[in-house]
């Protein structure tokens, strides 16, 4: 199934506040799934908002929170926003029109490049030279694929270069730069206000646990850290749990994982503070399908929320059910949530949306389709008193491949994020859950 950008822009009006991320799978091998044939139910049309518009001010300055939490969507600078060239001679576009550029450098920041020399800027925007150091993979490599992700170039079907590690990241540099325009697309909105009891908890200084639950995405890939590489950039869920810990004054004690297909933890626990520890558990498993999420609950999740409880749940996954009606889908998280809440009656939720798995490839299915059935779900929880609203990075995602290209901050081609998109799914899931408005 193909979905073109301006069709999935169609169909995420419907959803136009909130949704949930999940993401494709971590193992390199799993073949991409053809979206089902089976009919699916006329798609909601409602928009998820908050049940108010109270605000939750904290104490604590936003430039105090890490670089990597600053908020892409809202300033006029922007750090490490990634690019990858072609061919020598390539003009890109980047989020924003660039003013000036601060600095370029390799993905893993050992390189720096020279303005003139290297690259120049037209137009507003990066332009890679004729004689740049800059690595290009060139057309010729970058169109010899292995047929595992095949993409529609101007209604032609072309084999597509992709993969996993370091495969896409030597092709990609670091560009820091200010602007001058603002920000016109996809914002998430804040619901911090429904998630008294875990704020209560925090702002008293009691231990509190967070569980993430998802696939590949949650699971860290493609973040450097994940895979060993510089800059070992965290994963979405470490940067924001840091980021509560470094607002509340806490200690992050990350619980290791020892289930089959987890991933990597820091070594140490994160200390921004001795009020209390954020216990974080994340047994994500790449390749997970909603489904795979349900009959592995038991094993995965249960007995960790009963050892140590559940103050916030973050389920993420849909990216590997480009083959399941989006109904389906929302149904299998319903029943993920459920189990979670008999465990935990008093946790927050949180849905992510998928992001998406390439438009206009082989890959590209039913995952474009969940999010206005995830906030569906999620209005119905909330409505039942369940705290629980939808992080939207299908339409976060939607909306900035309306300005830049795929492989420009993707991980791996098909469905990872890298380092750069990653932090645009920590900024999603830090105005969902914090709000940088919240922030002095």
């Amino acid at each position: 199934m193909k979905i073109s950008i301006k069709v999935l822009t169609i169909i995420l009006i419907l959803a136009t506040a909130a949704g949930i991320a999940s993401c494709g799978p971590a193992v390199i091998n799993d073949q991409p799934a053809e979206a089902t044939t089976e009919e699916t139910t006329e798609n909601p049309t409602t928009t998820e908002n908050p049940a108010t518009t109270e605000s939750r001010p904290l104490d604590f300055k936003e430039e105090d929170l890490t670089w990597e939490l600053r908020n892409v969507f809202a300033g006029d600078y922007v750090k490490n926003e990634t690019v990858m060239f072609i061919d020598k001679g390539d003009t890109k576009e980047l989020l924003y029109k660039i003013d000036k550029v601060i600095s370029v450098t390799s993905y893993n920041g050992k390189k720096k490049y020279v303005e003139g020399e290297d690259y120049e800027v037209v137009d507003g925007k990066l332009r890679v030279t004729e004689n740049s150091k800059i690595p290009c993979i060139t057309s010729k490599k970058y169109y010899k694929g292995d047929g595992t992700l095949v993409v529609d170039v101007d209604g032609e079907s072309k084999s597509v270069y992709w993969g996993e590690g370091t495969v896409m990241t030597n092709y990609q540099v670091n560009v820091e730069y200010t602007h001058s325009d603002t920000w016109n697309g996809y914002k998430q909105k804040c619901f911090a206000h429904i998630y008294d009891k875990l704020y209560a908890k925090l702002e008293a200084g009691e231990d509190v646990t967070v569980v993430f639950y998802g696939d590949s995405c949650t699971y860290g890939a493609a973040s450097s850290f994940t895979y060993g590489y510089a800059p070992r950039q965290y994963s979405y869920a470490l940067l924001v749990t840091n980021a509560l810990a470094d607002i509340f004054g806490y200690t992050v004690h990350y619980e290791k994982p020892t289930l089959e297909g987890t991933g990597p933890v820091p070594r140490k626990d994160y200390v921004a503070g001795e009020r209390g520890t954020i216990t974080y558990i994340n047994n994500s498993v790449g390749g997970w399908t909603t489904s795979n999420g349900v009959s592995n609950f038991d094993k995965y999740a249960k007995p960790y929320i009963e050892k140590h409880g559940c103050d916030l749940f973050v389920v993420d996954l849909g990216g590997n059910d480009g083959d399941l009606a989006p109904e389906k889908t929302a149904e299998n998280d319903r029943k993920i949530i459920n189990k979670a809440l008999e465990l935990a009656p008093d946790a927050g939720v949180v849905i992510i949306s998928t992001l998406l798995n390439r438009p206009g490839s082989n890959w590209a299915g039913n995952d474009a389709l969940q999010e206005p059935y995830l906030v569906k779900l999620s209005e119905e929880l909330r409505n039942s008193g369940v705290p629980c609203a939808v992080c939207g990075i299908t339409s976060m995602t939607a909306s900035v491949l309306e300005h830049i290209k795929f492989e420009d901050f993707s991980g791996n081609n098909i469905n990872h994020p890298n380092d750069f998109w990653a932090r645009l799914y920590a900024n999603t899931l830090f105005e969902t859950l914090i709000g940088y408005e919240n922030l002095k």
